[in-house]
């Protein structure tokens, strides 16, 4: 699996169990982010929820499209949106929309299991930062979310 970056650059799925990162050794700078995490998966929802917890993220999982457009207006908003493409109610590209208007704009993540090949969306068109496909590897999640400053 991949990771696509807007960039055009891409990395390789690690392959060896022992590459995901210590939870204590990714702690968020300054802090604990809030992360909102949409997906209709209840169960990789609260896998993934609970993960990001134990990074030291403050985690909202919703599992709809309305959900996250609540969660969205609600104060702060979130540091973080990880959203799956598609959801019950409505495309994640929309709720990516919706979130890119915040201010400040949250760092925002699409989430899922089609396979772009070499066409990797454009900010633009989506709105989006960072393109992650399913399953996620924690370690190139973690990485992004927490980028070297």
């Amino acid at each position: 699996m991949t990771i696509a970056q807007l960039d055009g650059s891409t990395g390789t799925r690690p392959t060896m169990p022992d590459s995901t990162p210590t939870p204590a050794s990714t702690t968020p700078p300054g802090g604990r982010r809030r992360v909102l995490v949409v997906d209709d998966n209840a169960e990789g929802r609260r896998a993934l929820a609970k993960l990001l917890s134990l990074y030291r993220y403050d985690v909202t999982a919703v599992g709809d499209g309305a959900s996250a457009m609540e969660a969205l207006r609600e104060s702060p908003p979130p540091d973080i949106l990880l959203t799956d493409m598609m959801l019950p109610d409505m495309d994640g590209r929309e709720v990516a929309r919706a979130a890119s208007g915040l201010v400040p704009k949250p760092l925002i993540a699409m989430i899922t299991g089609w396979d772009f090949g070499d066409e990797v969306p454009s900010h633009e068109e989506w709105g989006i930062d960072l393109v992650f496909l399913k399953p996620v590897n924690m370690s190139d999640l973690v990485a992004a979310l927490n980028p070297p400053k």
